[in-house]
């Protein structure tokens, strides 16, 4: 029998349910190369794939794939010939001064509307028609992927990478909105070839967003860990520029650890910024670490506004507290009144120097396995994926949920740093240019 005109099926049963293999036809043959896929009851798609060794393949910068095609959360172009939502919000059909976050569909209007604005900069006539979409959550990125696809109409298609080199190398394809999900990073490829197959065009009128964090730069599961090293130690030296001595280290691990499950996203709302700053009052002792497992416990610490008037109530009766964690304290309250999803600044700023610190921070002669345990690399997939659809005249936008202020150099604290963009690191992964190459 065959579905769709793609796929043979063949029906199994067994005594507590029915597997329907699938095997590709004919006209499938070339871009699975004879690798078996099989659908269970959820339409999950999976197959084998050969993997060969990872490399190094000398440095680069994003800019050097993306330019200045560079938007990070606040939705404010690096490419200043683009208005930013601050300009053009009203125009994005956007209301009020709210910056919206991947989740939500108001992130998908402005993201489309850049988009049209990069392509008529471009003077491209054939209007945007098709999008895909190259992250590392299916949360995040699919949502914001799907979000797109529901209110442009476009068609297209989604790469979700995460390297899981302890299983068999597989694809699952959510076929209805062409989510491919993939544990090699490496998929690149034949999700290239996938989505030439399904009809889409992949030309001047193709959209092509690239996350950044994860994806473009430490590639998850082979090399993300630096990312969250980087972060970690912004943490840590701001944690010494505001606490000095009396920083406890041990502690602060230790309730970051705990805080930062899914269980207490109703306070901290899966923001690192709302996270840091939780911690840095534990730190203080102004409010004690069981106190707040007591709270949520019972149900009466609803929200991270609630944390903060808590931390209020409390300092009003404690005047010891130093002048460096007042500041902190008046600038995260500012920040989150006036609806900033990055208030705690001074953290962010000093995410990006440990940040740019990790990049092409190890000699050429470095190993594979010292650069991906040690430094923040480009992924070389993701790299000669750009180089491919440069060839074919699509529109590429680096698009990250990252703060600006992680991202870019401050006039005060680091104005002789390179902005991410712009920092040269090594290019590390797997080659899949022949395969991209053999594409038409």
């Amino acid at each position: 029998m065959v579905y769709n005109g793609l796929y043979e099926l063949v029906v199994e049963q067994s005594i507590h349910t029915n597997v329907i293999s699938i095997r590709p036809n004919a006209r499938l043959g070339a871009c699975l190369k004879g690798y078996f896929m099989s659908y269970t009851a959820t339409s999950v798609l999976s197959k084998p794939a050969a993997q060969s060794g990872v490399q190094t393949f000398g440095r680069a910068k994003l800019a050097d794939f993306f330019g200045d095609w560079v938007i990070y959360r606040n939705l404010e172009p690096l490419d200043k010939r683009l208005p930013g939502l601050k300009a053009a919000s009203y125009r994005m059909g956007l209301a009020g001064d709210h910056i919206p976050r991947k989740l939500e569909r108001d992130y998908a209007k402005a993201a489309i509307w850049l988009a049209e604005q990069a392509q008529a900069l471009r003077k491209v006539a054939m209007p945007l028609q098709e999008v895909l979409f190259v992250g590392d959550t299916l949360l995040n990125d699919g949502t914001a992927y799907r979000n797109m696809r529901a209110l442009s109409g476009w068609r297209g298609a989604c790469f979700i990478g995460s390297e899981k080199m302890l299983q068999e190398p597989s694809v699952e394809i959510d076929e209805p909105d062409n989510v491919y999900l993939a544990n090699r990073w490496s998929a690149l490829g034949s999700w290239a070839e996938w989505a030439l197959e399904i009809g889409l065009h992949v030309d001047a009128r193709t959209l092509v967003i690239v996350d950044i964090d994860k994806t473009a730069l430490g590639a998850k599961g082979r090399n993300d860990h630096v990312i969250d090293k980087a972060r970690l130690e912004g943490i840590y030296r701001t944690m010494d520029a505001v606490l000095g001595s009396d920083f406890d280290r041990n502690a602060f691990e230790q309730q970051y650890a705990e805080l930062n499950r899914a269980k207490y996203h109703f306070i901290t709302e899966d923001n690192q910024d709302y996270l840091a700053y939780i911690c840095l009052v534990l730190n203080t002792g102004l409010i004690a670490f069981d106190e707040v497992l007591q709270e949520v416990e019972k149900k009466s610490l609803d929200n991270f506004e609630q944390f903060q008037r808590w931390v209020d109530s409390r300092m009003m009766a404690n005047v010891s507290l130093g002048e460096a964690f007042r500041q902190v304290h008046e600038a995260v309250i500012a920040s989150v009144r006036v609806g900033d999803p990055t208030p705690f600044k001074q953290f962010r700023r000093e995410e990006f120097i440990s940040t740019v610190g990790h990049m092409g921070n190890l000699p050429d002669h470095s190993s594979v396995a010292d650069l991906l345990k040690h430094e923040i690399t480009l992924t070389q997939e993701v790299c000669e994926l750009s180089e491919w659809l440069r060839t074919r005249n699509c529109l590429q936008l680096c698009l990250s949920d990252k703060p600006d202020e992680a991202s870019k150099p401050n006039t005060h604290t680091s104005a002789g740093l390179a902005p991410l963009h712009k920092a040269e690191t090594h290019r590390v992964g797997v080659s899949i240019r022949d395969q991209l190459d053999g594409l038409r």
